[in-house]
Formats: C-alpha cells, sequence, structure tokens
C-alpha cells in the first residue's frame, strides 16, 4: 500500500517530532541566532591574547603550523587574516607538513623553518595537543607556543605558553572543529583588544566563510554552536569576497548563491584535500589566501587535474572493497586493506564504506615500509578517539583523530589482528553521548519527490554527523530502466516508478549485490535522501536497498 502523501507542512512536523522540537525549541533550530559562547571560558585565553599582542607590537615574527587538511589550511588562512588585519601579515610564516613525507603532527622540520625565519611565537591549528616533544623542541628553540587543537589529548598537557582546546576550559561547546578553536582565538583577542586596532566589533564574521567550511569538512557534530558555525559560515561562503573561492566556484560549475553543505563537503573539499593527498598542500593554502585571479585560475585547472587523478584512484579502491566486502560477514567495525591502496585518499575510501554498509571502516594501505597507514570513519555511535585509547598498549604504532574520524599506523605483522582487537576495545568503551536523532526513514509516496518537499526538508539543514540528513523510505518501487555512469562506469542510476509517480534515484559507487538487484521489472524497497537533480527537477540518492 502506498503511503499517503504528506504535504510541506506536515513533512515539517513530522521532521520536527523526529528531532524531538517542540513548539518552543523549533524556531531556534530552523533559525538559529548568531550566539557564541565567551571565548574567555579557554583557560589559557587570557595568556594567549597578552603573548599575541606582545608579539605583533614589537614586530616579532609568527609562525603557523598547521594540518594539511581541509580543517588546518582553512584555520591557517583564518589566522593569517587575522594578522593581516593586525597589520601583521609580513611578519608571518606558514607551515603545513607534506602528508607523505612528514606525515600528521608538528615536527622538527617545521620548527627548523620557522628558527631559519627567526620566529619567536608559534601558533598551531588542528596538531599539537599530542605534541609534547616537540612543544618541549620548540621552547628549547627559543620559540613560545600557542596550542589551538581540537584533537583528544593525552593525560599530560603539551608545555606550550597556552593552550586553547575545548577539553582544558568551560567552554559550552567541546566539539568545535581545529578552525572553530582558532576562530575562538581570534574572537577572543578582538574582544580583549580590537578596538586598539581600530577594528570594528563584528570584523570577524568575515572569516566564518572558512570556519564554516572547515566545520562541515571535519565531520565534528552540527549540533549547538558547531549548528551556527556551519549555518552562518554557508551565508558568508556565498557572499565571500576571496578571490581563490569564488575562482574554485567557476572551476566545479558551482553557483555561490546556491551553495549547500553538500556543494562543500562532496565537491569543494575533496578538490581541496586532492592537493595534500596526490601533491602538495601548499596548492590548496596558496588558493585560499590568493589575491590574484590569474594565479587563483591556475591553481584550480590544477586541482581539477589532481582531483581527476584522485577520483579514479579511489574509485578503483572502492570497487575492490567491495568485492571484498560482499564475501564477508560484517563487525561492528571492519578492517580492511591492501598492501597496494595509497594511505594519503583511504580517508575519503573509509567514508564511503561506512556510508554503504552502516558499519566503522579502518582501511590500511601500504607505502613500502613494515609500518602500515590507514583512517577510519565511525558509525554515529562509536567514538574513534575513545576507541584508540581503549586499545592494549602494541596494538597499533600510533592513532589519534576524534567522534567521527581518525588516523591509525599498525605493523604489517598486526595488522591481521586489528579488526578483533577495535573490535574488542569498542565492547571495552562506552556509545557515543551524541545529540544524534534515530534518523528513522519517513515511509512516503514518491510522489513527495518536489521541490516543495525539498524546500522543507533544506530548513533543517546544515546536515551532518548529529544532524542527519532524513531518510526517506520508498517501498515497491518497479524499476523502470537502469543505466551505469561515471568513468569507470561504477555508479548506477535507475527509473523508478510507484502508484503514484516516476523518478530517477542514483547512487554512486555501486554495491554488486545492488548491480545484481538493479534489473528491469525488478520490485525494489530502499531508503533515500532527496536533492536537486542534474537536469533539473528532483531525484532520489539511495542509501540502502532493503
Amino acid at each position: 500500500m502506498t503511503p499517503t502523501l504528506p504535504t510541506p507542512d506536515e513533512l515539517e512536523a513530522l521532521l520536527c517530532e523526529q528531532r524531538g522540537l517542540s513548539e518552543e525549541t523549533k524556531k531556534d533550530f530552523l533559525y538559529p541566532k548568531y550566539e557564541l559562547g565567551d571565548p574567555f571560558l579557554f583557560a589559557d585565553m587570557e595568556r594567549a591574547v597578552e603573548r599575541i599582542k606582545r608579539a605583533v607590537d614589537s614586530g616579532e615574527q609568527i609562525g603557523i603550523f598547521a594540518d594539511y587538511d581541509c580543517d588546518g589550511i582553512p584555520g591557517a588562512v583564518v589566522l593569517l587574516d587575522f594578522f593581516s588585519v593586525l597589520g601583521a601579515r609580513e611578519c608571518v610564516h606558514i607551515y603545513i607538513p607534506d602528508r607523505h613525507d612528514e606525515g600528521y603532527g608538528v615536527n622538527a622540520q617545521g620548527l627548523d623553518f620557522f628558527q631559519e625565519k627567526g620566529v619567536t611565537l608559534m601558533l598551531t591549528v588542528d596538531v599539537g595537543i599530542t605534541a609534547l616533544a616537540e612543544v618541549a623542541d620548540a621552547n628549547g628553540r627559543g620559540i613560545d607556543v600557542i596550542v589551538t587543537d581540537h584533537h583528544a589529548p593525552l593525560p599530560e598537557k603539551p608545555a606550550a605558553y597556552a593552550v586553547i582546546h575545548p577539553v582544558h576550559s568551560e567552554y559550552p561547546c567541546k566539539e568545535l572543529c581545529g578552525a572553530g578553536v582558532a576562530f575562538t582565538l581570534v574572537r577572543g583577542f578582538l574582544q580583549r583588544a580590537g578596538a586598539d586596532y581600530g577594528i570594528k566589533e563584528g570584523r570577524e564574521k568575515w572569516l566564518l566563510d572558512l570556519v564554516g567550511f572547515a566545520t562541515l569538512s571535519d565531520m565534528v557534530p552540527l549540533v549547538g554552536e558547531n549548528r551556527v558555525l556551519a549555518a552562518y559560515g554557508l551565508v558568508v561562503m556565498r557572499k565571500t569576497r576571496r578571490m581563490g573561492l569564488r575562482t574554485l566556484f567557476a572551476g566545479a560549475g558551482l553557483s555561490p548563491e546556491r551553495l549547500t553543505e553538500q556543494d562543500l563537503t562532496f565537491t569543494l573539499a575533496p578538490r581541496l584535500n586532492a592537493a595534500s593527498r596526490m601533491a602538495s598542500p601548499m596548492l590548496a593554502f596558496n588558493l585560499l589566501s590568493s589575491t590574484d585571479r590569474v594565479s587563483a585560475e591556475a591553481i584550480v585547472r590544477e586541482l581539477e587535474a589532481i582531483n581527476s587523478d584522485r577520483k579514479l584512484l579511489v574509485a578503483r579502491i572502492v570497487k575492490e572493497a567491495h568485492a571484498q566486502l560482499d564475501r564477508r560477514e560484517l563487525p561492528e567495525i571492519v578492517v580492511i586493506g591492501n598492501l597496494g591502496w595509497r594511505p594519503a585518499v583511504l580517508g575519503l575510501v573509509a567514508n564511503k564504506l561506512q556510508e554503504t554498509y552502516e558499519r566503522s571502516f579502518f582501511v590500511w594501505g601500504g607505502n613500502g615500509g613494515e609500518v602500515l597507514k590507514g583512517s577510519c570513519r565511525m558509525k554515529s555511535d562509536h567514538h574513534a578517539a575513545r576507541i584508540f585509547q581503549a586499545l592494549p598498549d602494541g596494538v597499533v604504532v600510533d592513532a589519534g583523530g576524534h567522534q567521527a574520524a581518525g588516523g591509525f599506523s599498525v605493523a604489517k605483522e598486526k595488522v591481521h589482528f586489528l579488526e578483533a582487537e577495535l573490535n574488542g576495545a569498542l565492547a571495552r568503551v562506552e556509545g557515543v553521548e551524541a545529540e544524534e536523532t534515530e534518523n528513522e526513514a519517513l515511509p512516503l509516496p514518491l510522489a513527495t519527490v518536489t521541490a516543495r518537499h525539498y524546500e522543507v526538508i533544506r530548513r533543517f539543514a546544515p546536515f551532518g554527523v548529529g544532524n542527519p540528513e532524513p531518510q526517506l523510505l520508498f517501498r515497491d518501487t518497479t524499476v523502470l530502466s537502469t543505466k551505469k555512469f561515471g568513468k569507470t562506469k561504477e555508479h548506477l542510476e535507475m527509473v523508478i516508478a510507484d502508484s503514484s509517480a516516476q523518478v530517477t534515484a542514483f547512487t554512486f559507487f555501486a554495491t554488486p549485490s545492488l548491480e545484481a538487484r538493479a534489473t528491469v521489472g525488478e520490485r525494489l524497497s530502499f531508503t533515500a535522501t532527496l536533492e536537486p537533480g542534474w537536469r533539473g527537477g528532483m531525484r532520489l540518492r539511495i542509501k540502502e536497498v532493503l
């Protein structure tokens, strides 16, 4: 029996009920106010502000050491813009480590670079909370360190001049991304000393484009303050003055005025992350900080070429992974890998596998040595950092991350025991106490695939961890036609129908089991999300075939 077609107002009521929103709380959720926490709830904020002011006023050389991903790099540009507004741009030096040759975190190469430049104050972005030896090394070189980070800390704090980290604070939002923490430092400085530099109140809001971008890209929970940063980040992004971003939009065929979080996370972030995965992270940094159209266009062309290579590589690995996984019973945490898989792209692979199989995935690859590197992406009720902490000593060489994602290294001779160890660790830790909805799929007829119903769904955006996109359930549809698309024909599009309508549905990286069922005349029940089509109208993105 085909479900009753809800009106747009009825659909909104259903979604509010699903998210536990009352009439009193609905307005604040659907239309969040720009209200952020007090930066001085961070324990070391006063010290950090004082040290930055002293450095700027005396013309010290300042270093920014940032991670190489779409959290660290936007955060580095946020700090660069901040120092530019203070008139200190010429004193600032950037260091972003090479993903392949240096790996994650503060290192001696970066400190050597800063020492050569005469740096006496270093700020970290999205790194540093576990860099005990490296911060001590910096201190020994006469470099004061202000750590801004959000990754899981060790029991011991680094001996930095100041540590700006949500755990070491009474700040209400404990799940800020790395760029969000750096932005809080900027807010604290401007709140305390902005008037000394003639900076008008609210000037920091122009930084929200990159803060929102990082918040969406880094898979932190989109609730509370993170929802505010993401929502207002999109508003600023649509109006952004950044030459690099506007050039990137044009290269990807996106209209700035109609940007959504999916455009950022599925279209723009992969292009920027391709820089560190396939070449140098400085490509992405130089683009985001560019003020010259010609150089920005040249970087975008290079990123497009690099990203095309990255897509082919990821598609090949995902296809190989599907072939292995379709023959397995999958536990809660799945470990999969191959010595021929390139570690730099395995976060993308893990993400696609996690979405497809609804398990947490740890995916490893080889780099020619005895230590394998990998990335993980987690189910909403699993926490990567907690699971790493619950592992017995010696299981992994090193590991780190936050709730939804992380990275790890494991000795080649121990990788085959890793899945059992991770599932054992999972049994020893508590589930995530996140503000997560069950996101039970709403049974609907295909006639719901309309622009009016889509507009209702978008009122609950931006979507991500902690605020999942509504899942829609369609029962007993009939497959009318199918076709594969993509350079290697790894994606699948179908025309399907029920008694109420006929629509287009598709999935990226179709599994062998789905391909076997997607035949003309087949009856399918599936969950999906609603989105605009490539050629106008609306379409369904298939999540799971039941």
